[in-house]
């Protein structure tokens, strides 16, 4: 029960920080606004042709005077504006393209999903329109053609990547389709006299050939100019097919690119894309910007204009006659039309009406609470000012005063803004506070319920029936009818009564006997808490010291033995100093050298051979008894399973026979360990070794199983060694305590029942294992190759059992092979730690405070924009500080299903008696 409580409260937990940073902020309920045909006006353009070209910077169109784009630079000499638009991080294709089309930047639930989909549907202009043509690739039209389009659909036609022959041909593809389409007579023909049409042409190869070559090799320069020369041909195309000056154009990028040939950072260079506007209804000379670039080898100097990236969509809009998308958030840049002052007036007075639309819905559900007078608010607008712009404008425009319209549209769209983001962070504060009094509480009820763990015989618990818990229950009921009243919403308010749940259960498990006291050695609890979590966070930031570490804890664990050396302590000591210079070598770039000079001798899949043969002898050194039936079957496995990995190198298909010996022998891991018949703890935990090693070893690609040998070897012989001293300990203590009252007999004919264990010393071993697991946890990351805040997905880890693809299955062999490692450990610690099987739940206890304070510590530096690389790294520290509690419960479950029907079988008397007669020589000899 109590695995459940915790693997519960740890899912709210990270629900209520997901709500703090990730909750969508694109509204739905919101109504289009008519077009500006339907209000009586004119636009300036039938038709937009957009061209996207993908990667392209602004510094590689501006640079030597726009020398490497000869034909686009005749174009805006003669007619257009030339300018930088300021992209959002995070740099990549998505969010450029819902930036550019929808006017608002990504939201910031879309980084749950690494950037690929977003879980909120939204409005753009191609939505808007009821004519949406494109030539893109499968993965940018995805972005849009599952959106509600209104009845229009989308009609894009698309490529795949993997589809087209030869390298840096999608630019000559889509021209190519462009072409076909424009030369056909039927496909032009209904559009001659459409309205509203939006073309949309993307362009993949400066991204690919950036990658490849960055934006200044020649190889780029080469494409950047084909790129160009293409453009200004298509441009032709369409001005010779609607030869009726009604079309629009706009060349711009989706994101840039660093020096390297990088994106998805906040530098400048990838930050910056160009835009070229020009066509029906674009100004030659807009306002002057205040800075100019050189656009010709003779000097002559032109303006460049500076707009945010999301600008686009409002000014695409006003120039074809529709108005912004619904869910736009910026603001139409002013003296880019070449309209009259009363079209202009209009599109930005759509634009604020659509602002106002968006804000009115986030006003409403504040003033709607009861509490409203009583509580912030954003003091520059409310409902009555909203319903009172639309009046004011009216009045104005019908007195023709045009330009102070202009003014109060702009400065009322300006402050709608600025509304939306105060509403948007409204309860951000407030859940940040409710998570940590919820962290604080659950820290509380732990420490509470390890107390009555650690004192014995236990104590009764209060339970839910007294007055503290019920005046608890009172509390969180009226905040619960408050936040009714108030119109809060449902996930929001139930986040905020998160402490009051967690309360009422911490005030319930205090015992029902004594003074009250919460919990027994605060200083101990909080150097137990704090010293492991702060190693841990360390490691988040400085992942190269994990190998030096990881010594100095193993060392210091088992520095007992460093007294006693015995064979098994210097074979247990060669295996930390091998594991400690794996670690240092795979988590320091500078020591890249050497795994590259291991790599140019040895293949990766020759180690896991090795580590095959490494599987069979290691429990020969170690001199593991197992079954006959045991030894063939891990045999034929790794056979078949070398032979599939061989068949797999030389690019074969895997035989059907080796899929099918591989998932037998799975099945048959899982189902035999627990029926195996061995009964003896020990045998059974080297059953449970050999069976998990071979699947690993199925799962593995280099080294990692390798790795997690040695691991393991090193893991279970430190605990015999740490319990052999720990026993030694106990033997000399004892025979110290009784020497002169009992001789050596006597001693033999004493009941060898277990010393009690003091709540001192349960505190201390509790954390001791705590720590062990949770170190051996991350080290069997980082030594496998993954990188626990940034994890490593490689779908080649289920080769042996799937011939193709299989997304969830394979994640699933993934998580896998990361439980194995854990696996091994819990049983190892029940196995081998009498103090292990008792105190499951003291040590888990431990872990939850040690983990979850780690947690609490990035719940506060959680970056939910900008470099989507930072996004990603800070969602993974948020997600894997949590899952790796139910990754660790999970393989607690399955080490005590395992370990089911085993007992403990003692060494014979005899043996115990000479020991003990070896221990009083030993004290007699120190003491002489």
């Amino acid at each position: 029960m109590w695995s459940v409580q915790a693997l519960v409260v740890h899912l709210l937990l990270l629900g209520s920080i997901l709500s703090i940073y990730f909750q969508s902020t694109v509204l739905s309920d919101l109504n289009p606004l008519s077009t500006l045909r339907e209000l009586g006006l004119e636009p300036p353009a039938d038709r937009l042709v957009v061209f996207v070209v993908d990667g392209l910077r602004a510094e590689s169109v501006l640079a030597h005077n726009c020398s490497a784009v000869p034909d686009l630079r005749e174009l805006f000499i003669e007619h257009g504006l030339v300018g930088i638009s300021r992209a959002c991080p995070p740099t990549v294709t998505r969010p450029g393209h819902i930036a550019i089309f929808g006017g608002f930047n990504e939201d910031p639930a879309a980084a749950l999903t690494n950037f690929g989909w977003n879980p909120s549907t939204f409005d753009t202009v191609f939505n808007r329109s009821r004519n949406a043509f494109g030539w893109t690739q499968d993965v940018v039209a995805k972005v849009f053609t599952h959106l509600p389009t209104g009845g229009a659909p989308l009609r894009f036609e698309t490529f795949c990547r993997s589809e087209i022959s030869g390298r840096l041909r999608l630019d000559e593809w889509i021209f190519n389709k462009v072409r076909n389409f424009l030369t056909k007579e039927e496909n032009v023909r209904p559009l001659r006299n459409a309205t509203s049409v939006v073309f949309f042409v993307y362009l993949a190869d400066i991204d690919l050939a950036g990658h490849a070559f960055t934006p200044y090799g020649a190889s780029f320069q080469e494409k950047l100019n084909f790129t160009q020369r293409g453009i200004r041909q298509t441009y032709e195309l369409f001005e010779s097919v609607f030869n009726d000056s009604r079309t629009a154009y706009l060349l711009t990028a989706d994101h840039g690119m660093n020096d390297a040939g990088q994106h998805g950072g906040g530098g400048d260079r990838e930050v910056e894309t160009p835009f070229i506007l020009w066509g029906s209804g674009v100004k030659d000379v807009a306002p002057d910007p205040g800075q100019n670039f050189t656009a010709n080898n003779e000097g002559l100097t032109l303006p460049l204009y500076q707009l945010e990236q999301t600008q686009l969509a409002p000014l695409m809009s006003a120039l074809i006659g529709l108005p912004p998308p619904m869910n736009n958030i910026a603001l139409l840049p002013l003296g880019f039309l070449n309209t009259s002052i009363q079209y202009e007036l209009q599109a930005l007075h759509l634009n604020a009406m659509q602002l106002l639309a968006q804000a009115r819905i986030l006003i409403k559900r504040h003033e709607d609470g009861i509490l409203y007078t009583w509580l912030p608010k954003f003091e520059g607008l409310d409902s009555a000012q909203i319903d009172g712009y639309a009046l004011r404008i009216q009045f104005l425009v019908a007195e023709q005063h045009y330009e102070q319209a202009l003014k109060i549209s702009q400065k009322t769209a300006k402050v709608a803004q600025e509304c939306l983001e105060y509403y948007h962070g409204y309860y951000h504060l407030p859940l940040l506070v409710a998570t940590t009094a919820s962290y604080l509480v659950w820290f509380y009820l732990l420490l509470v319920q390890f107390t009555r763990e650690s004192i014995q015989p236990r104590s009764e618990r209060r339970g839910f029936l007294s007055w503290s818990t019920l005046l608890m229950a009172l509390g969180g009921l009226l905040l619960l009818e408050l936040m009714i009243l108030q119109m809060v919403p449902y996930l929001t308010a139930f986040y905020l009564l998160l402490p009051f749940g967690i309360l009422t259960i911490a005030v319930a498990e205090r015992p029902l006997e004594g003074n009250g006291v919460m919990f027994q050695f605060p200083i101990l609890h909080l150097v137990g808490i704090v010293v492991p979590a702060g190693l841990l966070i360390l490691m988040a930031f400085h992942n190269s010291h994990i190998g030096l570490l990881y010594f100095l804890l193993v060392c210091l664990n088992n520095r007992r033995s460093f007294l006693r050396p015995s064979l098994k302590f210097f074979f247990w000591l060669v295996l930390v100093i091998l594991l400690s210079g794996i670690l240092v070598v795979k988590q320091n770039s500078s020591l890249d050298f050497i795994t590259d000079a291991i790599e140019e001798y040895v293949e990766k899949s020759h180690v896991v051979y090795f580590s095959m043969v490494l599987s069979v002898i290691r429990p020969l050194i170690l001199r593991h008894r197992h079954a006959k039936r045991v030894w063939i079957t891990n045999i034929a496995a790794l056979l078949a399973s070398a032979y599939g990995i061989y068949q797999w190198d030389t690019d074969q298909p895997v035989c059907t026979y080796v899929y099918a010996a591989c998932w037998s022998y799975l099945a048959f891991v899982f189902l035999s360990i627990p029926y195996s018949g061995t009964k003896e703890l020990k045998r059974r935990l080297e059953l449970i070794i050999f069976n998990m090693l071979t699947v690993h070893i199925m799962l593995t690609i280099s080294m990692a199983s390798l790795f997690v040998q040695i691991m393991v070897t090193e893991f279970v012989l430190g605990l015999e060694l740490y319990e052999e001293s720990n026993k030694a300990r106990e033997i000399r203590k004892r025979n110290t305590d009784e020497e002169g009252n009992q001789d050596g007999n006597q001693v033999q004919e004493e009941p060898q029942n277990e010393t009690p264990v003091t709540p001192l010393e349960h505190l201390r071993l509790s954390y001791r294992y705590a720590a062990l697991i949770l170190l051996y946890f991350y080290v069997s990351f980082f030594g496998t190759g993954h990188w626990f805040f940034n994890f490593t997905f490689k779908p080649i880890t289920s080769r042996l059992f799937f011939a193709q693809f299989q997304l969830h299955m394979i994640a699933a062999f993934i998580l896998l092979k990361i439980f194995i490692p854990s696996i091994i450990v819990m049983s190892s610690i029940y196995a081998l730690v009498s103090f292990g099987r008792r105190n499951v739940r003291s040590i888990f206890i431990c872990l939850f405070l040690m983990n979850d304070t780690m947690s609490l510590y990035f719940c506060y530096f959680v970056n939910n924009r900008g470099f989507w690389q930072e996004v990603r790294q800070s969602l993974d520290r948020l997600l894997v500080t949590h899952v790796f509690i139910i990754i660790l419960l999970v393989c607690s479950w399955i080490a005590k299903a395992f370990l089911i029907n085993t007992t403990e079988i003692k060494p014979p008397r005899t043996a115990q008696v000479q020991v003990l007669d070896n221990a009083i020589a030993l004290v007699g000899d120190s003491q002489a």
